[in-house]
This record gives C-alpha cells, structure tokens and sequence, in this order.
C-alpha cells in the first residue's frame, strides 16, 4: 500500500472480508472480526466482487 493510492486499503479490507466469506465464515464472525457493522462487511464483499467481475471481463476482452 503507498500513498499514491488512498483506496488500497479499502480494497485489501473489501479482499479480506470476501475471502473470509468464501471460507464460509458467517457475516456477523467477519463484522466481529474486522471490528465493522455487518452491512458495511457485506457492502465490502460485494464491492469485492464487483472488482473481481470487471477484472475478470476486461481480461475476457484481451483475449480477443
């Protein structure tokens, strides 16, 4: 993380929060973990996986 990109922590937290729950952690042990509300815990999963989706897309459009 630098400071030339103030969202990387954002992002690295979002990454945490859907890898916790892709290991079938329960939205209220990822809220208590990471000391957040469980709606932010899920906004975070979801901004998570949106990321990943338009990576995912933008990588499926170079390969043509």
């Amino acid at each position: 993380m630098t400071d030339d990109d103030p969202d990387a922590q954002d992002r690295e937290l979002q990454d945490l929060a859907a890898d916790m729950r892709e290991h079938g952690r329960s939205w209220t042990d990822i809220a208590h973990d990471l000391a957040l509300p469980e709606v932010t815990v899920k906004r975070a999963v979801d901004h998570a996986h949106q990321r990943a989706a338009e990576l995912a897309a933008r990588d499926q459009i170079s390969l043509f």
